[in-house]
């Protein structure tokens, strides 16, 4: 097996380095830190195009999740799915479509009452049509769902004896199955990445790329004994595609080992990231989420890194792509309208 530090290509580390300093510039900008920001020209790191960042506390998804879900007054096993139905879907203020709630703190679905009670599924079915007549946006645009989706409408055809749809909300009803089945409780009890990411694969439509990043979404409940920076990695298929630019296709050394040999050496490859102290760590009705401060690079960021620099990648040789580069976000306007519009009869709360 190849010794990663004799095949890698430094060119490409190194371009990786700019990139990561790129994106953290342009977030220290965005929060005000820095009072400008320079892409250098290159129309793929345009301030409006859109990379992931590599620090999971300027995540917006993992930072919603912190702030709103992992420390709201719901059973662990809504928590859980909670957690879960913020990747499934995708979008950004999924939680607040489908409870038409505009207080994050509050738009949480009870899955112990939806498993029971028909009247609360309607209403938020009913949620769901409405947002997507307004065309406010359900699922992300970086990601495929197929063999979720798959596995979502068989279970409610197969579960309610009924002709098989797409309904929207079928992503949600079969996330809520998890606790009967006892797949939360499990999700509840691990004490590594890889036994979480075991008991994710084992569900029907979630493979790898889900698995690792629904184990990595559920590191940041405090009460789950998992980290995001363990020495275990699943890399997705950018990821991939980065790091067999950087050591070749032809390399036998698994990926997701790549991954940690990357992030345990970063610091000689490409120096340090900058990461500004206010985003070391989230706290939470005036506690911190982490046990570790999170003031370098840890393993899950730099997958979604070296991923986000596939992207970049891809842009860069393809200009013409640059324009469709955006995150799934609702439009507040629409948002505020769909909150206000027929809200008594909708609302959940």
């Amino acid at each position: 097996m190849e010794n990663l530090a004799e095949v890698a290509n430094m060119d490409i580390i190194k371009d990786v380095g700019r990139f990561f300093n790129k994106v953290n510039e342009r977030a220290l900008f965005n929060m005000g830190v820095l009072e400008s920001y320079d892409s250098g020209g290159d129309e793929a790191l345009g301030e409006t195009v859109e990379y992931f960042h590599p620090q999971i506390t300027l995540d917006d998804r993992m930072r919603y999740i912190m702030e709103n879900i992992v420390n709201a007054p719901l059973s662990m096993d809504s928590i859980i799915c909670n957690t879960i139905i913020s990747h499934f879907y995708g979008a950004r203020g999924i939680h607040q479509v489908l409870t038409r709630d505009p207080n994050p703190k509050t738009a949480l679905i009870d899955f112990e009452r939806l498993l029971v009670d028909r009247e609360y599924e309607n209403k938020i079915r009913k949620n769901l049509e409405d947002a997507v007549s307004l065309g406010l946006p359900i699922y992300g645009s970086t990601e495929l769902r197929t063999s979720l989706f798959g596995a979502a409408n068989n279970y409610v055809a197969e579960s309610r004896n009924q002709p098989r749809d797409a309904h929207k909300v079928n992503i949600l009803l079969w996330v809520a199955s998890f606790i009967p089945r006892g797949i939360t409780g499990r999700m509840a009890q691990v004490n590594s990445l890889s036994e979480m990411f075991n008991i994710l694969t084992e569900i029907e439509g979630v493979g790898s790329y889900y698995g690792y990043h629904c184990s990595t979404s559920n590191s940041v409940n405090p009460r789950i004994n998992i980290d995001h920076d363990e020495r275990y990695c699943v890399p997705g298929p950018g990821a991939r595609f980065t790091l067999d630019l950087i050591f070749g296709s032809d390399c036998t050394v698994p990926h997701g080992d790549r991954v940690i040999w990357f992030r345990e050496n970063y610091k000689e490859l490409i120096g340090e990231i900058p990461l500004h102290e206010s985003t070391h760590n989230i706290v939470v009705d005036g506690k911190k989420i982490f046990r570790h401060e999170q003031d370098e690079l840890k393993t899950y960021g730099c997958e979604v890194g070296l991923c986000q620099y596939g992207v970049y990648y891809r842009l860069r040789n393809n200009p013409h792509l640059i324009s469709r580069r955006k995150v799934a976000r609702v439009d507040e306007n629409l948002m505020e309208y769909f909150f206000n519009n027929n809200f008594e009869q909708n609302a959940l709360f």
